[in-house]
């Protein structure tokens, strides 16, 4: 499962990040928590595949499908 299937108000922890992704792209991932067993919870799902609206710890942040569909996440709740 990645950040693009959790359902809002749902969440989750993370699992990791696709080696495909590249180096800038997951250094700002890093500096945004997602890092292993960071607990992540979506807070909205924008219409028409728009960004999903993602909280991590009292951050909240937008991303689009191509980055969330990178991020693996465990453990629904």
């Amino acid at each position: 499962m990645t950040l693009w299937d959790i359902p809002a108000k749902k969440s989750g922890l993370i699992s990791g990040l696709d080696n495909a992704l590249l180096p800038a792209v997951t250094n700002r991932l890093l500096e945004m928590g997602l890092t292993d067993g960071q607990s992540v919870r979506c807070l909205r799902r924008s219409p028409m595949n728009g960004p999903v609206v993602l909280q991590i710890g009292d951050c909240v942040y937008t991303l689009e499908q191509s980055i969330a569909d990178k991020v693996a996440v465990s453990s629904l709740s």
